[in-house]
């Protein structure tokens, strides 16, 4: 089945790949830094049929960024006693956004970031699109694929980001029908993990379907060949050469605004097989995993530049120290100028077996332009 699967995406990819005549702007960074699916199809429709802007090099660039700047304490609480506490004040992100339009449907994207004392590139790739004539697309390059969505109003990541998000060289061929009505799109890449003996070759593969019935309502589904190439779960795996075999996941989310003023978003990812014993979180562990993980959250805008929002979520088989059982928690987010916003976040986690229970409360200060 996986083999037909695979079949038939790559057969899609291939057949997009050599209709496509031309690109799209570069998708707008978000605060994970991750392209917005939503940004990425408006963005692309605005580059479709657009001439080349101005005769010199500058005249066609355009330069973004965003820092972030957290101050944060937060307790463990274990069963077994053992507890801790931390706190700290520190430059948490810097994005540095370059964006150039080189031909009426090319254009390029660059994304520099400064994360964790390391400083990369986050993103950088080549869009093409066909115009309004022929809404495809491709993108080509180091960039997020698309699976997931992981909006969220938080400063922390949601559980479902954690597992499923992945960041990789990928070739991914798209097609919008009705302007943002339905977007469907499918890509490969060379995932982070791979099953034993096989090749460091590209074998793994995505396919989103995005729509947008009614105003204000947004579902997606999406389909990964291999989970455990997702950055933040690659970090939980044993070995992440050498795995019985790949193993494939599925997401579904909605997000709904409505009456001006409130935002409501539900996601939900999980593996569509389980992995053997031993192969995550811990090789001394005796039972196959099948992990899982949620989001839900409701935003509402109390007045023009304030928001409060509350998160419930949560994980099956996240084990006692990677993914929360069940967390929950709110933020205040407060615009004080333009471009620049303060947040305050708490949050509250309770994980397997009651193994520990953390709380953390977090200010960000962060600034775009």
């Amino acid at each position: 089945m996986k083999k037909w699967i695979h079949g038939c995406v790559s057969s899609i990819l291939v057949s997009a790949v050599a209709l496509m005549p031309g690109a799209a702007l570069a998708a707008e960074i978000t605060d994970s830094g991750a392209p917005s699916l939503e940004e990425r199809v408006k963005q692309l429709e605005a580059a479709a049929g657009q001439k080349e802007e101005g005769g010199k090099w500058f005249e066609r660039l355009r330069v973004s960024g965003l820092v972030e700047v957290e101050a944060g304490y937060g307790e463990v609480d274990r069963e077994a006693g053992d507890d801790e506490e931390s706190s700290d004040v520190d430059l948490a992100t810097v994005e540095l956004a370059v964006d150039v339009q080189i031909a009426s449907y090319v254009s390029g994207h660059v994304l520099l970031k400064y994360e964790e004392d390391d400083l990369f590139v986050d993103e950088g790739y080549i869009n093409l699109t066909g115009g309004e004539r022929f809404p495809a697309y491709l993108i080509a390059g180091r960039q997020y694929v698309p699976f997931g969505n992981f909006d969220t109003h938080f400063v922390t990541d949601p559980n479902t980001l954690i597992l499923g998000e992945t960041n990789e060289g990928a070739v991914v061929a798209g097609y919008l029908f009705g302007g943002e009505i339905l977007d469907l799109s499918v890509g490969a890449f060379n995932g982070e993990a791979h099953e034993a003996g096989d090749d460091d070759a590209v074998d793994s593969f995505v396919a989103a379907v995005k729509a947008q019935p009614l105003t204000g309502l947004t579902l997606g589904v999406s389909y990964i060949s291999n989970l455990a190439g997702a950055n933040g779960f690659n970090e939980a795996v044993v070995d992440p050469e050498n795995l019985n075999g790949l193993v494939d996941g599925w997401s579904a989310f909605a997000s709904f605004e409505f009456l001006e003023r409130f935002k409501l978003l539900g996601e939900y990812v999980a593996a569509l097989d389980r992995f053997e014993a031993g192969e995550i979180y811990d090789a001394a562990d005796s039972e196959a995993r099948k992990p899982s993980a949620w989001n839900a959250e409701l935003g509402v805008a109390l007045v023009e530049n304030v928001e409060l929002a509350i998160r419930y979520g949560g994980a099956d088989d996240g084990s006692t120290e990677f993914l929360p059982e069940t967390q929950y928690g709110a933020v205040v987010n407060w615009s004080l100028f333009d471009s620049t916003n303060l947040a305050l976040e708490y949050l509250h986690g309770e994980f397997e077996e009651d193994f520990q229970e953390t709380d953390s409360l977090t200010a960000q200060l962060a600034i775009e332009f």
